[in-house]
């Protein structure tokens, strides 16, 4: 869904909350604190009591947004829905600096109104992946700086042994995608990451040469692709989960510029998600809807 849609579709406060309410409770309304359908909508006119309503059994006060997302927000939802289709639709992702100019807000009020959707966005998936996986590793960080005396036939490291940070992904071939920063990366590690994503008695595992994936490789039918003499081995290779990579590298490279620890869990969830629901007809509604499970 585009800006235009959004704008189109949800006016106003009213019109946003009714949306949630429909996708929330469809026609009953039941409380948020106990479940009874035995409510009272407040019929007061005051902005700040549209959509408000009183139980009747155990007497509390509660609106459609309780203990969502939107759960004690001030800003107009109007403004979060611009900013979940903003995201959505934002290959590359999209900077906070860039959100609080479009709709208007402060810088660090759009960065923690973007750091909740994300956290939405990182939900742990129920999809268990199968058939041809493609797993990777990869590092995320600032581009390593020539010394200003090295000869020119001393590597430079990329990758291996410096101080970035490792993401871990599997990737079904025609599905969905898996990622996570990694505490580390050995074959144990690997090995834990790889079952808990995929089904290992229904798939074949596609990696490169690393030798953190031979454990796993002891446990499932699995394809090394040696990089060192081909990326392409008829079916044998890693370029879709190299091809999210490169997505979420484009991110961190022209958007955000630097990802601290702490939050890069989520910046990683991000791409995840859009690489996910990439074919999906109607995005907005699915995270609106998900975001509405409780």
């Amino acid at each position: 869904m585009n800006l235009l849609e959004v704008m189109e579709r949800f006016p106003d406060q009213e019109s946003c909350i009714k949306f949630l309410e429909s996708v929330r409770w469809g026609d009953e309304p039941k409380c948020t604190h106990c479940g009874s359908n035995r409510v009272n909508s407040r019929h007061e006119r005051k902005e700040n009591l549209i959509g408000r309503y009183n139980c009747q059994d155990c007497k509390a006060s509660f609106k459609v947004t309780c203990n969502t997302i939107f759960h004690r927000t001030k800003m107009p939802l109007q403004k979060w829905f611009l900013a979940i289709s903003l995201m959505i639709n934002a290959k590359k992702s999209l900077s906070s600096h860039q959100l609080a100019r479009d709709l208007e807000l402060n810088q660090m009020t759009a960065w923690n109104m973007m750091q909740k959707i994300r956290a939405e966005m990182s939900k742990k998936s129920s999809v268990l992946l199968k058939g041809i996986i493609e797993a990777d590793e990869t590092y995320i960080g600032g581009k390593p700086r020539k010394r200003n005396k090295r000869a020119d036939d001393e590597p430079v490291k990329r990758g291996r042994g410096t101080s970035k940070t490792a993401v871990i992904g599997a990737v079904e071939r025609g599905g969905h995608v898996i990622a996570k920063v990694a505490d580390d990366l050995t074959g144990q590690s690997i090995m834990r990451f790889i079952k808990d994503v995929a089904s290992v008695d229904e798939s074949e595992l596609m990696t490169d040469e690393y030798r953190g994936y031979l454990t796993i490789g002891k446990e499932m039918k699995h394809h090394i692709i040696n990089h060192k003499e081909q990326y392409v081995d008829g079916d044998v290779h890693t370029n879709t989960i190299e091809g999210f990579w490169s997505l979420l590298k484009r991110a961190w490279y022209g958007t955000h510029h630097h990802y601290s620890v702490v939050y890069t869990p989520l910046y990683v969830a991000e791409a995840c998600y859009k690489y996910n629901y990439r074919n999906h007809e109607n995005v907005f509604d699915k995270f609106i809807s998900d975001s509405m499970i409780i």
